[in-house]
């Protein structure tokens, strides 16, 4: 790959991540803004115990997602419109971390909640992904597979992880739905991320057996504890199409590229 098409791609990549970053955090603080007195049983004052915790993560989010883009932003914008290069390699970590940063508020649900501009923000973010796929199999071919797999497991992966929502079952079930909730957001995020880390800068995920058993468990008491009051479809297809994908292609992508190692 020449270093004008690598330049290209650098770019493609930049602007599709600031545009993930202030997408989702727009979105976001119009919910914290917004979310006060709209919403029904989500807006805040309707007392619920659930929304505290809701807007309580969704404002560290936040917090934590600007903090992060204050660090991350400047750079990826001199690099789109100069022609300083963005060393991905030493701010891989840094891009990461402000990922997950803000997509934790993303994972709770507000009242004042714009789904379709969420899954805009969740689409840019994809395409750098792509875009980093394109750039693997054209520098590693022998890797170009394991790298098309990646992406798509990487996406149903993440498309796989609840939001937390409120529940109205009687106790203690709906004490059990809350931790489960919660405890997949708090866990599967930062698996995503990890997964995410390696992507960046490998052209390749992990394709260990660890995340997809994480999100069969996480995903699927979430699902399973809510089941009598609400079937959350999403999730569930989502969950059986991540576990489907990796043992039918992950597995065949590990054994490819140990294989292309070992040569």
């Amino acid at each position: 790959m020449t270093k004008k098409q690598q330049a290209v791609f650098t770019k493609l990549k930049l602007i599709f991540l600031i545009l993930y970053f202030l997408i989702l955090f727009a979105e976001r603080l119009m919910a914290v803004i917004l979310s006060i007195h709209t919403g029904e049983e989500y807006a805040l004052v309707s007392g619920n115990m659930f929304n505290y915790l809701a807007y309580g993560v969704t404002a560290i989010s936040l917090v934590a997602g600007l903090i992060m883009m204050i660090i991350v932003l400047p750079k990826m914008f001199v690099s789109v419109f100069t022609s300083k290069e963005y060393d991905f390699t030493a701010n891989n970590k840094t891009v990461v971390m402000a990922v997950m940063a803000i997509l934790f508020g993303g994972m709770m649900h507000t009242g004042f909640t714009l789904a379709p501009l969420q899954f805009v923000a969740y689409g840019f973010l994809i395409l750098s992904m792509v875009i980093r796929t394109i750039e693997c199999c054209k520098e590693e071919k022998n890797k170009s597979f394991a790298s098309i797999v990646s992406v798509i497991y990487l996406t149903l992966l993440a498309m796989a992880v609840p939001v937390c929502y409120i529940s109205f079952q009687s106790m203690p079930m709906r004490l059990f739905f809350f931790i489960a909730e919660f405890a997949a957001v708090f866990v599967l995020v930062p698996a995503f991320a990890c997964m995410l880390m390696i992507f960046y800068k490998r052209g390749v995920t992990s394709f260990s057996f660890v995340f997809p058993a994480l999100v069969l468990l996480l995903s699927g008491l979430t699902v399973a504890l809510k089941w009598t009051e609400e079937i959350n479809w999403f999730v569930l297809i989502f969950l059986v199409l991540t576990v489907v994908f990796y043992l039918s292609f992950g597995l065949v992508a590990k054994v490819k590229l140990a294989k292309a190692q070992a040569d």
